[in-house]
């Protein structure tokens, strides 16, 4: 068992969850948080803390945000001292996600950490320039190579 918290900018965080829960039906423990210009680095470290509480459990947490260098991921890491348990993931799409809901974690940290790095590196491999591809396609085409 584990829960999940997105933290986003705007509204982007409940679009993927509602994305997700499309895809996977009911995703336990997953929790989407915005935020907007008004929000400080206080006011969302405490929106994080209360949406873990809301958990009432001591599963792993993974909290993912949108932007890797972004206020949301800034705010995050703040909170990473008190919460050892806490695993954070910047980069959120929606395959990203998608593997980590599916994902079993364990009380293992290092297990958990090696797990969530493999799920970051198939994400990785998720992202393609389609254009490439239907290139490379068409030259096989012409050259009469399937």
């Amino acid at each position: 068992m584990k829960n999940i918290i997105l933290l986003t900018h705007g509204e982007f965080s409940q679009g993927i969850a509602q994305s997700c829960r499309f895809i996977l039906g009911d995703v336990p423990n997953l929790t989407a948080l915005c935020i907007t210009l008004d929000e400080s680095v206080n006011q969302t470290k405490a929106m994080i803390e209360n949406a873990w509480k809301a958990f009432d459990n001591s599963a792993p947490t993974i909290l993912i945000t949108d932007i890797p260098g972004g206020s949301t991921t800034q705010s995050a890491i703040g909170i990473l001292p008190e919460h050892p348990d806490f695993y954070l993931v910047s980069g959120l799409n929606l395959g990203l996600l998608l593997s980590l809901a599916m994902l079993e974690l364990t009380d293992d940290r290092e297990e958990n950490l090696k797990s969530i790095r493999s799920v970051i590196e198939e994400a990785k491999d998720t992202l393609v320039l389609v254009n490439d591809m239907t290139a490379a396609d068409a030259l096989q085409d012409e050259e009469g190579e399937l």
